[in-house]
C-alpha cells in the first residue's frame, strides 16, 4: 500500500504527481501490485503505527511512505517501508536532488531500484538514472566518448621459431559508450627481441550491466604487421574478448580485459624455402592478450 505523501515546501500538485509516478515505477517491476487510497498529501508524515493500521485494513502485507521535503536548492526524496503485520521498517533511504521536478522522476526510480537490490540509493544508480547534479559532479561526457592509453601483453601459442615468449606493447584507444553497447578504435605497438607487433584495431562490446561496473563480451578486429619469431606477415586478425569495465559514470574509467587473437595468415620461419630439404611449414599465430587500459 502507498500512502499519500507527506512533505515540506512542495507543493500539494507536485506531491500528488510524485506519488503517481513512484506508483508508476512499482507497478513496472512486475513485484509489486500498489494499492493507494485516497488521501490529500499532508505536512506531517505518518507514524508508524497510523501506516500499520491503514495497511491492516486495506489488508497489504507492506505499507509505503513517501516523504518530500525542500529546503533552498536541495530536495530531499525519503521513502520508508514498513512490514504491515509488526509494523517493522523493512527498507529505508533517502536521495538529494538539485534539479527540478525531472530529478525527482530519477529520484524515485533510483529508490525504487534500491528497493529491489537491497543495496543503499547510492549503489543503484545506472546509465539512465544519474541526475543533473550527479552528471555535473562526475564530469561526464555528454557524448559518452573516453580516451585512453592501455598495456597488453600478447601469449602466443604458435611461433615460427618454436619458442614461446611474451609480446609486451602498449597503445591509445577511443571508446564510445552507447549505454547498451560499446565499441572502440585503437592503435596498437609492441615488441621483444624478434618479435613485433603494429595494428588498428575496431572492437565492439556487450555489456551486462548498466551500472558503474560490469563485465562486457566482445570482439576485435585488427589490421596489422605481425612477426612472432619469424619473416613476419600482415593482414587480418580475429580476437574474441571479456572484460571488466569500472567507471561508466565517472570522467575516469579502468578497463581489464582478455582476449584470444587468432591470425588469417600464416607466418613462415626465418630461413624457410620452398618444397624441398629446406622447407618448413607455414604457422598460423593464435594465443592469448591481456589488455588494462585507462581511460579518461
Amino acid at each position: 500500500m502507498l500512502l499519500p505523501p507527506s512533505g515540506l515546501n512542495i507543493a500539494p500538485e507536485i506531491l500528488d504527481a510524485a506519488r503517481d509516478i513512484l506508483k508508476d515505477h512499482l507497478q513496472r517491476t512486475g513485484r509489486y501490485s500498489v494499492i493507494a487510497p485516497a488521501g490529500a498529501p499532508t505536512t506531517d508524515e505518518p507514524t508508524p503505527a497510523m501506516t500499520v493500521q491503514q495497511a491492516a485494513a486495506t489488508g497489504a502485507s507492506q505499507a509505503m511512505v513517501l516523504r518530500i521535503t525542500h529546503l533552498g536548492t536541495s530536495t530531499r526524496v525519503r521513502l520508508t517501508v514498513y512490514a504491515a503485520g509488526s509494523g517493522q521498517v523493512v527498507y529505508w533511504d533517502s536521495m538529494s536532488v538539485k534539479g527540478g521536478p525531472s530529478d525527482l522522476d530519477v529520484a524515485l526510480q533510483r529508490l525504487v531500484s534500491a528497493l529491489l537490490k537491497g543495496v543503499p540509493v547510492r549503489d543503484s544508480a545506472d546509465l539512465e538514472t544519474v541526475t543533473d547534479d550527479e552528471t555535473t559532479s562526475l564530469n561526464r561526457r555528454t557524448a559518452n566518448k573516453t580516451f585512453g592509453v592501455e598495456l597488453f601483453a600478447m601469449l602466443p601459442l604458435d611461433t615460427p621459431d618454436g619458442k614461446f615468449r611474451t609480446v609486451p606493447g602498449f597503445g591509445l584507444f577511443w571508446m564510445y559508450d552507447a549505454r547498451s553497447w560499446m565499441a572502440d578504435v585503437a592503435l596498437e605497438l609492441g615488441g621483444h627481441g624478434s618479435a613485433h607487433v603494429f595494428d588498428l584495431s575496431l572492437g565492439a562490446y556487450y555489456p551486462f550491466i548498466r551500472s558503474d561496473f560490469t563485465p562486457y563480451l566482445g570482439g576485435v578486429v585488427k589490421y596489422g604487421a605481425v612477426s612472432l619469431g619469424g619473416t613476419g606477415s600482415s593482414g587480418l586478425v580475429l580476437e574474441p574478448t571479456l572484460g571488466m569495465l569500472l567507471g561508466r559514470l565517472s570522467s575516469v574509467q579502468m578497463r581489464a580485459q582478455v582476449g584470444y587473437f587468432v591470425d588469417t595468415f600464416t607466418e613462415a620461419p626465418i630461413g624457410a624455402t620452398g618444397d624441398g630439404a629446406g622447407s618448413a611449414r607455414e604457422h598460423l599465430g593464435h594465443g592469448f592478450v591481456l589488455t588494462v587500459g585507462l581511460g579518461f
